[in-house]
Formats: structure tokens, C-alpha cells, sequence
């Protein structure tokens, strides 16, 4: 008995290599061995096989074969057989050097036909396979692929969990329905080589019944190089399969032979579909006019992009579970804030869960995944600490000895690898039933692809899949955030987000599929315009209308207009179409020279609302010959458009038109930035008729921004594909039929920015970092003072004095007591307004990878002063409200303490590392200590969120309140407004925490943190920074509802002043105008 090695004919292309496998790896008896005489001096044992082959065993390098013997072999040092030479690989050498081989891929797929047999695995009551076959998934997608080509030429989907046999399912469409040559494509080189691996050998189909025996395997050409020329696609002729990856074709260098290629092959085949949504692919992609078939795991891209064509199958992934083809999944979940300890966390338990299965006698390797080399390189030393005898290996694009690390993973020596998403896609190894998720996926896309990972039933002693994460810190979806939370049940949710995932994609691509193609013929072959690609922005003009007849729309079309392409939605009743023209161009009276100018159009009839809505990126017409053909009876314009603007909280105009009454040359004029605020007094003074408004503001708890003009228009910068346009216009629809939205109220609450040369009159509320930093996270900020440095969370600014004469703001940077450095900022002059230090030592500050002089950073982004009319200025820029009228504070918002026992001149607890007694912040945290709150945090200090953080869980919510202390200056209330002042400053700058809870979590961890290198232990009053951890994790479950109260024992409910009340009224206002939030006053009688 002999084991004969696999005949494999190989050859080398400028571009890439064909394999063909004439024959598998098999074991043949001998029946019986001859000596055959090589020369005078030289014999061969000659082996003759029970086949009738004949081949010679030799222990020489080389041998050359006789003509009578079919090959040679040799034993390689490892003791395996391999060839030497072999007949049959002579025979396919001789066509290739005849450029035959052309002829012989054409001769092999006439070979399979009806060698495929149709038939499924059959399973017992027990889930046992009795009978060989295809899974239900491979079956049944085979089956949808050729009733869609039966009816249809258009791309189309399949939607398989990762894991449930995609590959066999190309194998079985190649060979069942023979379409001639295939280009695979694939995301990856890892995935490209097994692919290949699978069409060379036809996979799994021959063991499964599907293939007969004597079926000839395919040539199959790998493209490793991006062709440079029209002959480097001659390897696209001679091979059955063409298996690239999608870098290597969509290349810049290699869009050139788009066509080339595309005219070579008859079938594409796109494996991991959601790539398929970049830029380059999708050109690539659309020169196909042939069959294409895409496979995926889910039909959406991480960065969000579509997967078109339609889907003809879709196999949940509850059904994979069902029926057998993944393994459970446990969740176990870490929450720790702190990221530097949850990775020790999960590290840990990663190791015992591994050892655990290890001891179990389960064949199980562990995973651990990373966002970027850099992590993964800090990630693989908490490893190589705490796991050391499983020799963790690490895995990533530039690492030079990945080859290494991977055969060590398959070979067992090495038990963990730390990867970044390298094994994600494509990469089959059913020992991998542990991952550790140190930077979560926050893609449902790649998660639903990275579990099909983890989850495979092939292989001997494989247990159930286990996943570990860290919970805390997830921006995430809705969907993620449940996925993650610490019950999650994976098994049941994923399935559930598999499915809805399908589901939204089906939703777009029925409404792109379902559109009708009204145009019959194409005048130019050259440019095709997919609609799955059309992506308008959000602009829209109103007509009125009772009735829709889209395909009328024809009638309205300019002469010198032609139409490309049009569809028509009648779900919907959305028509949208492609318009081309070639105006004349004026520099020349050539009639080769032509322009061409191209357009989209979308007509949307709402019925409910009696509105036509039209939309087109050409902005020069209205377009009313269309629209009426269509049905509209007039335009909807006027002052019932600024409606559109009804609903929007802080809406700041950006520019302002106004049209005059006058002479002809003064129709117009368009107004911007503090020029609004001129343009609404001269339409106030003269009548004149405001023509458009431009603006951004906040509405439903999203940040949008929004244009309309008086003619007819309303606009928005973003863009979305064609429902979400749908969807926007008829929104907007709504407001504009909504009788009670005044657009006299939205105009009178605008705020207004005004250029300025001089300080404002007005009483400082409070002076804030600028929004720029604000929206950064806390920990890339930092401020260096020499060599000291300190993140933004434990610096202070603060307002020192304002000089009305040389118009300058004086403030400094302060941490604790210490003075880090003093500036000031000065309106007016040549340089409109600067900031320059004026203290000595030079402090400079990091904003992410960018570091300067603070001086500078403020020159370019200075401090917000907010004033206590609640108008702001932004260096020379004044943006102030319209009306403060009804600036208030409500009387029942005051509150009134006994503060007998309390000395109302000392605020803090601890001041120069010294507890006292009796002071404002004692008296307060011990209130809420007894009012059963779960977190008393003591924040005081710079940098501070509020004196006190407090967080108490109830029944429906969680009770979440920022406390601010001030102490008077006397030891009796009285009328100083500066009692007021500095602790209403204090709460609005704390108003950005509401929407930042996870970051003020990290923000008490990084103080508690510093704290315990001080003299004091704690500065929890009461709970612990598990309690802050249990808070994050119920957020998720409970509505956060925050309060923020200032305590002032120096203000009197009874005897205070207009001036403490208007600046009460005015940290109340802004409170509630922006974060929804009351203000409460606890105070003195």
C-alpha cells in the first residue's frame, strides 16, 4: 500500500499562479514491483499499481522519467512521498506552452455537467447526520440563486451566518449550473488562500454525495499583482475560477482594466459582501453587466454603507443555532471603568476560563482582540505576565513573523493570540472558542461576523464559546448597548439582530429593487447610473396637489433636457430620475466641444398632506412646468416656509437675505455672521420681506441644521439616500401645514451674533473653557506647567476682573490654591481680540496630538464669557438672545435650611490637607447621606463637576444631583450679588455633564485616584467606586434624571435684591433651555 501525494499542476503568470489538481492525495495498492533498467549501471524498483499506473520510488534528487513509466518519487525529509515528475503534469505543461489551456478550462466545465446531484444531509430525532448531503442553508440558497437566474440578471444576496458553509455554496453554483469563468472576490490574502485551497480540491462535495467521483476539479488562478497591462489578463482565460482580492482589482492602477476584466468573466462571485460599499470597489463592481452573486454574513458595513443587490436568501442566524451549526455562547461580562484595570480583568478571567476548558479536555484556543497595533503590543505583555505558559503570540499586518505565530496557533504550541482584526473575516479555526474583547466592536456588522468565529461545531473536542468584555464604557448602538449589557443573553440576541440587521436592509433594498424602471433605452452605454448609488442632499420645494400622475412627468421636461434614467416607487409614490444636458459653451464654436451638466430629481406626492414635494440638485428653476404635469396646482411659499424653523431650540443663524422695496439695484441684500443682526433690524425698520434664512439649531435631541427661503425652499447640508429623503420632506411637510408654529415667535428668539469692539455692559455669569475643548474627552486635554501636568479635570478657569476702559477680561488657571498662570483677553484693536499671558511662567496645552502656548490656543479658540442676560461672547463676537423678558426664577424653587449649627463663611470640608468641621459641604453631604442617597462623592476642588456628586437609585429612575456651595462673606445673609454670582457660574458650566455620564464616571475615578496619594483616604462620603460602576451599568436599564441645586446659606428667601434674582433667573434659564434641567436654591430664611 502506497500513500500517493496530491498531483497538482502549478504555473507562474505575470500577475499571479494557476493550480489545477489532476489528482488528490490517495492511497493505492501495489500489486506488484518490477525492476526497470534506468542505465548501464542504474535500476529502479518500478511499483505497478492496482490501476494500472506505473512509478518508480527513488532515492536520487532528480531522475528523469522514462517514457513507460507514468512518474517519480521520492521520499522528503519529513518521510512523505512527493513527485518528482508525473505524465499527466507533463501533458498539462505541453498545453500551457501551447497556450492551450484555454481549451482545456472550457473542456472541464463541460465536464461537470450533470455530475452535480441536488440532495440534503438527513438528520435522526438526536440531530446525528444519517445521510450525507448539503445543509439546509447550501441547499437552499443553491436552489434561490437558480430560480433568480431564471428570471432575473440582477445582482443579487445571499445572507449566511459566518460558519454556516458559504464556501460549499459557491463550489455547489459552480459546478451545478456551470456559468462559465468566476472571479471570487474577497476581503483578505488570509481568506483568498483558502478559498483557493477549497476550489482547487471542489471542497467537501464529493464526501457529501453532491459531486461524482470522476468530475474534473477546476484550474484555479490566484491574482497576487495588479495587472499593468491588457496581456497580464491572459490568466483570466485559461482558468476556470479567478480568485483576487478586492484591493489588488480596485486599485487606482487596476481601474484601467475594469472593462477588460469584466468582459473576460461571466460569473462574480463577492465573498464578505459588506465591503462591497467603498468608493473603489463600487466603480469597480459596476462595470459587470454579467451575473454577480454576493455572500454575507450581515448585510451592512461597519461604517454603514450598503450592501445592494437584492436578497434572494437570507438563513437567520437562529436557525444555525437551531439546527445545530454553532455552538452556545457565554457572555461573561467585566465592568470596570477604569480601562487600565478592566483589561487586567479580562486578561484574568480570559486565562482561568482557558485552563478551565483545557483541564475539561477541550481542544480550546483563546483570541484576544485589539483596535490597533499599539494596544495589542501593551495588551500581549499582560498576557506574557499572568499567561506565560500558553506562549500568546501576536498577530497583525506589520508584524514580520505573523506566518510564524499562526502555524504555532495551529500546531497548539501557542494557546492565545492577540490580534488586531486579523483573524475577523475568513479565518476557519474551530479551536478558537475563547475571545477576550479588550476595545469592543462598535459595529453590529463585524460583530455578527466576528462571533461566526468563535461559534463552529467542525473539530474534535469542542465545547461551547466563551466571550469576555468589559461593559462599562460602550458608545455604542441600542442594539450593542443590549448586546453588552450584563445579562445579555448572546444566543438569543444575536439571532434577534441578525434578523432585524436583514430586515432594515431588506427594507432599503426592497424600496431600491421595488422602484420601477420607467426609461426603455439608454443613449449613452458608456455611463451607467445605478440607483443604489444616488444619495441627494436634503432639499425639497412645496407644491400643492390632490392627485400623482409621475409618468406624466415627461410632459414638463425643458427642451434641450435628456432624460437618463427614471424610476418610480408606487408604494411610495416617489418618482426620481437622471437628467443630462449639454448647454452651449461660449468660448468656442467647435460642435466636438461639449459640456454636460447632470442632474437628480425626486418627486414624493404625500396624500395625507395634499403636498407635492420636489427635489433636484438643479437649484436655477423651481421646476413648475414638472410639477404641474405631475399634478401640483401651485407652489406653497411665503412666510408659512419659516415654519420649517418652528421646534428648534438655540437657533443661531448663520446668514440672513432680505428683499427691499426700492430701486431695482437694491433689491437684494444678503447678510451673514454678525450682519444678521443688521439684516433683522433693517426688515423690522423697513418692511422688508425676509428672502432666506440659514442656520443650525437643536431639534429632537440632535444637532441638524436647516435653510428655507420665502420662495419656496427649505434645505439642509447633510445628504441620505432616497427614503430618508422620502422621510425628511415629509417632516418637514408637517411643520409647514401646522397653523400653530408663528414665525413671528421663531424670529423674536433667535439668537443673534454681533461683532463687537468693546466689553459689553453687562454682569458676568461665569467665564468657560471654549467648546472646542468642551467636546473633547477630559484625558486629551492637559495642561503642562514646566514639568508638572495635569489633565483639564483638575484645572480651573477663573475670572479675575474686567477693565471696561481697556476693554479686557482677566482670568487664570488655577488648581487647588495654586496659581498656574494669569491671562487676559482684550476686545478691539487691529487684531479684532487676542489673549496674552500676563503672568511669567509660560503654560502650554495638549488638545489631542496638537501642543502650544495656552496664549495661543486662546487667541485662536478664547474662552466663552457668558453674561448674565445669557448672552455670550466668543472672542469679538456678542451672540446675544432677542427677548429676556421672560427671564425668571420661580419662587417655588427656593428652599430654605436651618444653618444654626454651620459657620456659612467656610464652604469646603478639607482645605490645605486639613478636615473641618461645621462647614457648608458637611452640613449638605450629611442632608443627602440621610435622604437614603446610594453616592455622596466630595468633588470639591479645581476642576471640580460640583462640590458634591450625588446618585440614588429608585424604583423607575436614577435620582442624579450636582450640588454647588458657595460661602458668604459675612456671617449673616444679606444682598451681596457676589453670593450669587460664582455659584450660578458654577452651575451652568456643569451643565454639559448630563450628556457626558460615562465621562463623569471616569472623571470621579481619575479624582478618587489622586486623592488616595493625599491625606485624606476617600473622597466618597458614602458608596464606593463600585457604586459608580453599578450606576453606569443601570443607565442602561433607567432613565438618568438629573438635578442641579446651589446652596448659598448667604441669600435670603425673604430680603434679596433684583440683581441676586437676575442672576438666579438667568442660570435658570439657560438650565432649562438647554438641558432641561430646573435650578434649585437652598438658602436662608
Amino acid at each position: 500500500m502506497l500513500n500517493l501525494p496530491p498531483l497538482l499542476f502549478q504555473a507562474k503568470y505575470s500577475i499571479g499562479m494557476v493550480d489545477h489538481l489532476i489528482s488528490p492525495e490517495k492511497p493505492v495498492v501495489v500489486s506488484r514491483i518490477n525492476k526497470i533498467k534506468i542505465s548501464s549501471r542504474i535500476e529502479e524498483d518500478v511499483y505497478i499499481l492496482e490501476d494500472g499506473q506505473r512509478v518508480i520510488i527513488t532515492e536520487r534528487k532528480t531522475l528523469e522519467r522514462p517514457d513507460e513509466i507514468d512518474g517519480v518519487l521520492k521520499y522528503n525529509p519529513e518521510g512523505k512521498l512527493i513527485w518528482i515528475s508525473n505524465k499527466l503534469v507533463e501533458v498539462f505543461q505541453e498545453r500551457f506552452n501551447k497556450n492551450s489551456l484555454r481549451e482545456l478550462s472550457e473542456e472541464i466545465s463541460s465536464n461537470w455537467k450533470g455530475h452535480f446531484n441536488f440532495h440534503s444531509e438527513q438528520k435522526d430525532d438526536d440531530g446525528s447526520v444519517i445521510v450525507k448531503g448539503l445543509r439546509p442553508p447550501q441547499i437552499g440558497s443553491l436552489h434561490a440563486i437558480g430560480a433568480h437566474w431564471s428570471l432575473h440578471k440582477q445582482p443579487a444576496t445571499i445572507v449566511m451566518p459566518t460558519g454556516t458553509g458559504k464556501t460549499e455554496t459557491m463550489l455547489s453554483t459552480l459546478v451545478a449550473y456551470s456559468p462559465g469563468k468566476v472571479l471570487v472576490v474577497v476581503p483578505s490574502k488570509i481568506l483568498r488562500d483558502q478559498t483557493k485551497n477549497k476550489f482547487i480540491t471542489l471542497g467537501l462535495l464529493r464526501h457529501l454525495g453532491n459531486l461524482y467521483t470522476e468530475a474534473t476539479n477546476p484550474i484555479v488562478a490566484t491574482i497576487t499583482k495588479r495587472p499593468k497591462r491588457v496581456e497580464d489578463l491572459k490568466i483570466l482565460e485559461d482558468a476556470n475560477v479567478i480568485i483576487a482580492t478586492m484591493a489588488v482589482l480596485s486599485e487606482q492602477s487596476a481601474m484601467q482594466f475594469a472593462n477588460d476584466i469584466a468582459d473576460r468573466i461571466d460569473l462574480l462571485i463577492v465573498d464578505e459582501a459588506h465591503h462591497i460599499g467603498a468608493n473603489s470597489w463600487i466603480t469597480f463592481r459596476e462595470n459587470f453587466k454579467q451575473k454577480v452573486l454576493q455572500f454575507t454574513a450581515t448585510p451592512y458595513r461597519r461604517d454603514g454603507k450598503l450592501v445592494d443587490g437584492k436578497v434572494i436568501y437570507e438563513y437567520p442566524l437562529h436557525s444555525a443555532q437551531q439546527d445545530g451549526y454553532f455552538k452556545k455562547i457565554s457572555f461573561r461580562p467585566v465592568y470596570e471603568i477604569d480601562p487600565d484595570d478592566g483589561d487586567i480583568i479580562i486578561a484574568k478571567q480570559a486565562i482561568q476560563q482557558l485552563k478551565e476548558d483545557i483541564s475539561e479536555g477541550k481542544n480550546h484556543l483563546m483570541m484576544v482582540r485589539c483596535k490597533n497595533i499599539a494596544r495589542a503590543t501593551c495588551i500581549l505583555s499582560i498576557y506574557n505576565e499572568f499567561g506565560s505558559e500558553f506562549n500568546p503570540v501576536i498577530i497583525h499586518s506589520e508584524e514580520d513573523e505573523s506566518e510564524e505565530a499562526l502555524n504555532n496557533l495551529k500546531s497548539g504550541n501557542s494557546k492565545i493570540v492577540v490580534c488586531v482584526n486579523m483573524l475577523g473575516e475568513g479565518f476557519d479555526l474551530p479551536e478558537l472558542k475563547i475571545a477576550a474583547i479588550h476595545d469592543t466592536h462598535k459595529s453590529l456588522a463585524v460583530i455578527l461576523q466576528f462571533t461566526g468565529r468563535f461559534t463552529r461545531t467542525a473539530g474534535e473536542n469542542i465545547g461551547d464559546a466563551t466571550v469576555i468584555a468589559n461593559i462599562a464604557d460602550q458608545d455604542v448602538s441600542y442594539a450593542l448597548e443590549r448586546l453588552y449589557s450584563e445579562d445579555a443573553d448572546w444566543n438569543q440576541l444575536l439571532s434577534e439582530f441578525s434578523s432585524e440587521a436583514a430586515r432594515s436592509h431588506n427594507a432599503l433594498i426592497n424600496f431600491l429593487n421595488s422602484s420601477e424602471k420607467l426609461d426603455q433605452s439608454v443613449e449613452d452605454e458608456q455611463i451607467e447610473i445605478s440607483h443604489h448609488l444616488l444619495r441627494p442632499t436634503l432639499s425639497t420645494l412645496f407644491y400643492k396637489a390632490n392627485s400623482f400622475r409621475p409618468k406624466k412627468f415627461i410632459e414638463g421636461i425643458p427642451k434641450g433636457i435628456y432624460i437618463h434614467r427614471v424610476w418610480l416607487h408606487q408604494e411610495s409614490n416617489t418618482l426620481y430620475f437622471v437628467t443630462r444636458a449639454e448647454p452651449h459653451i461660449r468660448w468656442t464654436r467647435s460642435n466636438k466641444v461639449k459640456d454636460r451638466t447632470w442632474h437628480l430629481h425626486v418627486l414624493h406626492f404625500n396624500e395625507d398632506q395634499n403636498l407635492l414635494y420636489l427635489s433636484s440638485s438643479d437649484k436655477s428653476s423651481k421646476h413648475e412646468k414638472i410639477a404641474k404635469a405631475v399634478g401640483a396646482t401651485e407652489i406653497v411659499s411665503g412666510d408659512v416656509i419659516f415654519r420649517s424653523l418652528g421646534n428648534i431650540n438655540r437657533l443661531l443663524f448663520q446668514n440672513l437675505g432680505l428683499q427691499k422695496h426700492g430701486r431695482r439695484n437694491l433689491r437684494y441684500a444678503s447678510y451673514a455672521g454678525s450682519d444678521v443682526a443688521t439684516a433683522l433690524s433693517i426688515s423690522e425698520r423697513t418692511g422688508s420681506i425676509k428672502s432666506n434664512l440659514n442656520g443650525t439649531g437643536w431639534e429632537n435631541g440632535r444637532f441638524i441644521s436647516i435653510g428655507c427661503s420665502y420662495k419656496g425652499r427649505v434645505w439642509s447640508r447633510e445628504a441620505g439616500v432616497i427614503p430618508e429623503l422620502v422621510e425628511w420632506c415629509d417632516g418637514i411637510g408637517e411643520k409647514i401645514l401646522d397653523d400653530s408654529i408663528d414665525t413671528r415667535n421663531i424670529i423674536a428668539n433667535v439668537l443673534i451674533p454681533e461683532e463687537v469692539t468693546e466689553l459689553p455692559d453687562k454682569v458676568i455669569l461665569s467665564i468657560e473653557w471654549p467648546i472646542e475643548i468642551l467636546r473633547q474627552s477630559e484625558e486629551r486635554v492637559v495642561i503642562y506647567n514646566g514639568d508638572n501636568e495635569k489633565s483639564i479635570s483638575m484645572i480651573d478657569i477663573e475670572l479675575i476682573k474686567t477693565d471696561k476702559e481697556t476693554n479686557t477680561i482677566e482670568f487664570c488657571l488655577r488648581s487647588d490654591d495654586e496659581l498656574w498662570g494669569n491671562y487676559a483677553l482684550t476686545i478691539g484693536g487691529a487684531e479684532v481680540f487676542k489673549v496674552r499671558r500676563t503672568s511669567t511662567d509660560p503654560i502650554s496645552i495638549t488638545v489631542g496630538n496638537i501642543s502650544l502656548p495656552v496664549e495661543d490656543y486662546f487667541s485662536d479658540y478664547p474662552p466663552l464669557i457668558r453674561f448674565v442676560d445669557l448672552s455670550e461672547l466668543d472672542g469679538d463676537l456678542l451672540v446675544r438672545p432677542q427677548s429676556t423678558e421672560n427671564i425668571v426664577f420661580p419662587e417655588e424653587r427656593f428652599e430654605v435650611w436651618d444653618w444654626s449649627e454651620v459657620d456659612i463663611t467656610k464652604e469646603s470640608m478639607w482645605k490645605d490637607g486639613a478636615k473641618r468641621e461645621n462647614t457648608i459641604q458637611e452640613r449638605v453631604a450629611q442632608e443627602f447621606i440621610e435622604g437614603g442617597f446610594d453616592v455622596v462623592f466630595d468633588d470639591d476642588s479645581s476642576g471640580e463637576a460640583a462640590d458634591l456628586i450625588c446618585f440614588k437609585e429608585e424604583e423607575d429612575c436614577i435620582r442624579f444631583v450636582l450640588v454647588h456651595c458657595k460661602f458668604t462673606t459675612a456671617q449673616s445673609p444679606g444682598e451681596r450679588v457676589k453670593d450669587v454670582v460664582e455659584v450660578c457660574s458654577q452651575a451652568v458650566r456643569s451643565a454639559k455633564w448630563k450628556w457626558k455620564f460615562k465621562n463623569l464616571g471616569k472623571h470621579i475615578l481619575e479624582r478618587e485616584k489622586k486623592a488616595s496619594n493625599g491625606p485624606r483616604e476617600t473622597r466618597f462620603l458614602k458608596g464606593s467606586k463600585a457604586d459608580i460602576n453599578k450606576f453606569a451599568k443601570l443607565m442602561r436599564l433607567k432613565e438618568l434624571k438629573p438635578e442641579i441645586i446651589i446652596v448659598q446659606p448667604g441669600l435670603s428667601r425673604s430680603n434679596h435684591t433684583p440683581e441676586q434674582i437676575a442672576v438666579l433667573a438667568a442660570a435658570y434659564s439657560y438650565l432649562k433651555e438647554t438641558i432641561g434641567v430646573d435650578l434649585d436654591l437652598i438658602c436662608s430664611e
